[in-house]
């Protein structure tokens, strides 16, 4: 059994210790100590960092349709029965489940017609969980009916040109080259948008056993609804930030424990396994323990921002299987690290699936294990950056659910809880900062004298987090290789040529790079300026007074290769385009590439330049370019990519990659 990671307490109000690392939560007793430890320990910067990302978010809460909101959901609450404003908040936010079922009634049965029954759709995600927001979609799982059943490729293609052509549909719109490719829409009838997934049915099962917990008890629905509520409120789900399920997944390590909750391995001991791809999804809830009656939902709730405040990330892996934080080093680090259920599953997955799977990717930011296919860290896609602003939310949380005065007062916590907690991060930056006098300047050679803390308890970390900002808004796509990539790749030239000299994921990489640079210079006619050639990354600046990259169509004639239909409507562009405001644009911002050690990823990042926190705003020409560039790569087959793509040798020599 591994050891479990240890955990750091919290300061309270009536403690000395006024400031915490940003990174590595290490108490200190003063700013200047601690940001001395920070320069020297942590290189990334944090506190300047964390500033830019207070300062978007800033923009966002401020805006009339925000304050709206908070204005509606304040009078909601006003009006609210006493014990009652938790269910204000959540019939103000949750979406209507019957009229998502609806939906989806109309939808699968309208797919299954089409296709003639050669296909059963499932749904997952919020639909089957009961954790539906307003704004929630609608994920199918497509399972194949045919005896062989149809390979997926063909699937895929059959579904998409079927969406493209009903009436039913629309904003048909293909990612291809995902973790788990999907074809994204809209149904026409309700505007509900809809993720259809027809390779990994793994998402079915983990929405079943969430879906069944959250029924067990009220206060459990309650309990994920609201924190799903508090983590897009706050903006701490989306990207480069965490995912719902993996918010999910660290509610279900909370209620393990405290004890409300067996571990999956637990569950598992009581019934037999149920092995898919070498994952056993098998669970059973009928020894799961009664919540006590006199325990409420905001107990539940307070509970989760305790203990998560507490828990340092950097060092740890939050494991539902085993029900406890584990630490990193002695359970993945090292060979035989204590965790045989993990090695076992890794070699039962290799055998069902006939390839080694990927191992838990140990070195994110933050690491959160799926309860049942435990190779996967469902907390890959926290960026460093986001989990100090996840810290410094889960603390102030915390502390707020704590305070006896609002507990009194249920309806200014909650509003504190949506959007106070964020306009104390932000006006205490610019309200309680102290301007020194001009002529201190000449004192900067001395040691800065420690200002008096006067209001310990308002001091606590509301003052300290609004001293840190953090990135800009970044718009992050995560781009792998398919099998059919690496057979392309695979050619008797290649193999002859560099066999034995670099793996073949490093020859995707390079061919997926030059790529992107032919789309971002020749097609969309950008002004590409490097600021960056290291290894495994690029780094562009990129401008543009012309939009290029909207209206675009994929449907080409036979026999003309893609990018020479794409170059063709560019040239066509550059012609009608000039001179009509519809296109006129001022496009300024930086786009990366940055490669994994091992070549078996790309992430594409696209941010505005320093100072321009509105760059990636819904309808800005950046976001608009970020969509349009995702789509065209997804409809772009990697095997024209390959067959047009000539590798030099000094490239190789150069390494840089």
């Amino acid at each position: 059994m591994p050891a479990p990671a240890s955990e750091q307490s919290h300061p309270t109000c009536g403690d000395v210790v006024v400031q915490v690392c940003m990174v590595c939560s290490a108490p200190f007793q003063s700013v200047q100590d601690c940001l001395a430890h920070e320069l020297l320990k942590h290189s990334s910067k944090p506190q300047k960092q964390l500033r830019q990302r207070l300062s978007a978010i800033t923009k966002l809460f401020t805006s009339k349709q925000t304050q709206s909101e908070r204005s509606e959901l304040h009078a909601a609450l006003i009006q609210s029965p006493p014990d009652c404003h938790l269910r204000a908040v959540l019939d103000f936010y949750a979406s209507d489940l019957k009229e998502l079922e609806e939906c989806y009634g109309q939808v699968r049965n309208c797919i299954e017609k089409e296709l003639k029954g050669r296909v059963k759709v499932y749904p997952f995600g919020s639909l089957v969980t009961g954790l539906a927001l307003k704004e929630s979609d609608i994920d199918l799982y497509l399972q194949p009916c045919d005896v062989p059943p149809m390979v997926h490729k063909q699937l895929y293609n059959k579904v998409s040109n079927f969406l493209r052509r009903s009436k039913c549909f629309t904003d048909v719109f293909t990612i291809r080259h995902a973790r788990v490719p999907i074809i994204r829409c809209k149904h026409q009838l309700t505007g509900l948008s809809i993720d259809i997934n027809m390779s990994n049915p793994n998402s079915t099962y983990n929405s079943k056993f969430v879906g069944e917990l959250m029924r067990r008890d009220e206060r459990l629905r309650q309990l994920g609804l609201f924190l799903k509520i508090w983590a897009k409120k706050l903006k701490l789900i989306g990207h480069g930030s965490m995912t719902s399920y993996c918010l999910v997944s660290m509610i279900i390590v909370s209620l393990q424990v405290q004890h409300l909750l067996p571990s999956i391995k637990e569950m598992q001991s009581f019934c037999p396994p149920e092995n898919v791809s070498g994952v056993n999804y098998a669970y059973t809830l009928n020894f799961m323990p009664q919540i006590s009656p006199q325990t409420s939902t905001m107990e539940l709730i307070r509970n989760f921002f305790v203990y998560y405040s507490t828990v340092d990330f950097q060092k740890s892996v939050v494991s539902p299987f085993l029900g406890c934080v584990l630490d990193r080093e002695t359970t993945f680090g090292t060979p035989g690290g204590g965790f045989p259920e993990y090695e076992e599953q890794l070699r039962a997955m290799e055998e069902a699936v006939g390839e080694p799977p990927e191992a838990f990717q140990l070195d994110r930011s933050m690491c959160v294990q799926d309860p049942f296919e435990l190779q996967h860290n469902v907390a890959k896609s926290v960026s460093q950056l986001s989990l100090c602003y996840l810290r410094q939310c889960l603390i102030l949380a915390a502390q707020a659910s704590s305070d006896p005065e609002l507990q009194a007062r249920p309806a200014k916590l909650y509003d504190y809880l949506l959007f106070s907690l964020t306009d104390k991060l932000v006006a205490n930056q610019y309200n309680d900062k102290p301007t020194p006098p001009k002529q201190q300047k000449k004192e900067l050679k001395h040691e800065p004298e420690i200002p008096p803390i006067t209001e310990p308890k308002a001091t606590n970390l509301e003052v300290v987090a609004a001293e840190h900002n953090a990135p800009p808004i970044v718009r992050t796509h995560i781009i792998t290789p398919t099998t059919n990539d690496l057979k392309c790749l695979r050619s008797s030239q290649l193999a002859s040529t560099y066999e034995g000299t670099r793996p073949i994921c490093y020859y995707w990489v390079s061919c997926y790079v030059d790529t992107i640079k032919d789309v971002l210079a020749q097609l969309y006619v950008l002004n590409v300026e490097s600021m960056s050639d290291e290894a495994h990354y690029y780094r562009w600046r990129i401008s543009s007074s012309l939009d290029s990259w909207t209206g675009r169509s994929f449907q080409r004639g036979s026999g003309q290769s893609f990018f020479a239909h794409q170059l063709q409507q560019t040239i066509e562009f550059m012609k009608t385009r000039p001179g009509d405001p519809l296109y006129a644009v001022n496009l300024r911002g930086i786009l990366s590439l940055v490669a994994s050690d091992d070549y078996k990823e790309i992430r594409l990042e696209v941010q505005p330049l320093p100072g321009d926190l509105l760059g990636l705003q819904r309808n800005s020409p950046l976001t608009k370019l970020f969509k349009a560039l995702k789509n065209l790569l997804g409809n772009y087959s990697f095997k024209e990519k390959a067959s047009t793509w000539k590798y030099y040798a000094q490239s190789d020599q150069s390494g840089a990659l």
